[in-house]
């Protein structure tokens, strides 16, 4: 089949592609056997595109989609080390504040004397030691719960490291009271009626009193501060409720 060079011109493309029907291929060839010039073309077609370099625009677009693309992975790894670092950081800091809370807990600082009239109210009691020999006759709740009767607990001065002292009366309501126990006049800090009083916001280098007002062989108990044990889990809680108001304190009397 001859065709002319129009025809041939419209093959090459395919040709080269490897699309082409065999008739067509053959018709392609016979016909650049005999035309020099499409011969010509063809050669051209098939040679790369010699000497010609990418545009300086081209080139300027590459190196800046080159750039951009490391800025955004530098970017990008840096965001993730800050994160890393901050989650440690945070972690670290719970971490070692559950601990010290938990090392307060069970060491308690413990005051050696409450303050006098003539105590500066700004006086930072912080050096003091307690000594127990000091305070005959005071009993320490840091010790324990003291079980005792509503006719017998106003006998007892009572010491607490905590700021918080809950009193339970068995059974019945009573009206439960707070005072100091320096105060010779005895009064009322607080009172409260019920089976059950949480006094708090108190202070370890004051002694205390409690009067319950119910039959004098009414069970009474009166504990120091935190019900619950002293853990890392708990402390960690308490730091985590105090910091963000997260949950609840675990420590706190109920």
């Amino acid at each position: 089949m001859k065709i002319n060079c129009q025809i041939a011109g419209d093959l090459m493309a395919p040709y080269l592609d490897g699309t082409c029907s065999e008739d067509s291929k053959r018709a392609l060839e016979e016909h650049i056997a005999g035309c020099e010039n499409c011969r010509g073309r063809l050669e051209r077609m098939r040679e790369p595109a010699a000497g010609m370099e990418p545009a300086p625009e081209a080139v300027k677009l590459t190196g800046y989609a080159r750039r951009v693309k490391k800025r955004r992975a530098v970017i990008a790894v840096t965001a993730v080390l800050i994160f890393l670092a901050a989650a440690g950081f945070f972690v670290h800091t719970v971490v070692n504040l559950a601990l010290k809370d938990m090392e307060a807990r069970e060491n308690p600082h413990l005051f050696s004397q409450p303050p006098t009239e003539d105590t500066d109210p700004n006086t930072d009691h912080s050096d003091y030691q307690w000594d127990p020999t000091r305070w005959e006759g005071v009993t320490d709740l840091t010790a324990g719960p003291l079980e005792t009767t509503a006719g017998e607990v106003n006998s007892y001065t009572l010491f607490t490291n905590s700021t918080e002292i809950k009193v339970t009366v068995d059974g019945m309501e009573a009206v439960i009271r707070l005072s100091f126990a320096e105060d010779e006049t005895n009064l009322t800090l607080l009172s409260y009626r019920g089976t059950m009083a949480v006094f708090k916001n108190l202070d370890s280098a004051y002694h205390y009193r409690v009067t319950v007002d119910a039959p004098p062989d009414t069970p009474v108990t009166v504990s120091d501060g935190y019900d619950t044990p002293v853990t890392f889990e708990n402390s960690l809680r308490y730091v985590l409720h105090e910091l963000f108001g997260i949950g609840r304190d675990p420590y706190a009397l109920s």
